[in-house]
């Protein structure tokens, strides 16, 4: 991204206005300048003495808040009563689905001040998904991953038993708010001119030391879809009712030639095999470093 260099609107969104700067310079040089003209931002000996002021964003973007929300639903795929039966049965049955994930990142309150930057965000609302968006972007950045898979079990019922096979659909999202701050690049500098003082009619003084390192911060929204199935076997016979998580080959299931999933997102799959979930969403708040 280019450089954008410092404006005197861009100060005084930040809340130094020009005759604020002006007398915060004139004291520091006690009292030698006349008025705000003997200011230069990026102009005159400003320019002369190569003072430059740039716009910069400070830090890595940060988390304000978390709303997580998870909803599972059970289905009932298959299922087989050999309750009067005293012989084993044995079946096969193949199910194929596609598991999904996407997220999406905008930008919730724009610069205040000229800045042509761009912010990534990494693992965009706990997604596993990054992107990347500009400062000056009105619209909103997406992407979307989704991975078809197919499984065939050979399913063996016993004598007196009940048997189903429970598909469970998993459909867990969040929101989530962040900031990322900017202000004026390390060694930005304003002109000074007025009478002579200490030797020299003309100073450049750095405007962080200035005028207390002045922020803002642009705030952004990112959300996330993920859709993950997972399989279980109930048995219900004369000990009982158990259920039993269905293996699946998550790398070998995935069909296509597309894009493989990552160990990362297999052991993400793995993992939805009956797991708890929350009821309903719940709030998570994180720091900021401010």
């Amino acid at each position: 991204m280019s450089s954008t260099k410092t404006t005197w609107e861009d100060l005084s969104r930040l809340g130094w206005p020009k005759y604020d700067v002006y007398k915060r310079a004139n004291s520091e040089r006690g009292g030698t300048m006349g008025s705000e003209k003997d200011l230069y931002l990026n102009t005159g000996i400003a320019a002369d003495y190569q003072w430059w002021s740039y716009n910069v964003v400070i830090g890595k973007p940060y988390i304000l808040s978390r709303v997580p929300n998870a909803v599972s639903r059970d289905e009932t795929a298959w299922r087989y009563d050999n309750s009067q039966n005293s012989e084993s049965f044995t079946d096969s049955w193949t199910e194929s689905w596609s598991n999904s994930r996407s997220a999406s990142l905008s930008i919730t309150s724009s610069m205040s001040i000229t800045l042509n930057y761009s912010v990534t965000i990494f693992d965009v609302a706990s997604s596993g998904l990054d992107l990347s968006i500009s400062t000056e972007s009105s619209s909103t950045e997406s992407k979307e991953e989704h991975y078809d898979l197919s499984h065939t079990w050979d399913i063996v019922v016993g004598p007196h038993e009940k048997v189903s096979l429970i598909r469970t659909i998993t459909t867990a999202s969040e929101v989530a708010e962040y900031g990322q701050d900017f202000g004026l690049s390390s060694d930005s500098r304003v002109g000074t001119d007025g009478s002579k003082w200490e030797g020299h009619y003309y100073w450049g003084m750095g405007l962080n030391w200035l005028l207390g390192s002045p922020r803002g911060r642009l705030n952004l929204q990112g959300s996330s879809r993920d859709v993950t199935y997972a399989f279980t076997i109930v048995r219900e016979g004369p000990n009982g009712t158990r259920v039993e998580p269905l293996p699946a080959d998550f790398e070998r299931d995935v069909k296509g030639v597309g894009k493989k999933p990552s160990p990362e997102i297999i052991k993400k799959w793995a993992g939805q095999v009956r797991r708890p979930i929350a009821d309903g969403p719940a709030e998570v708040m994180v720091p900021g470093p401010k």
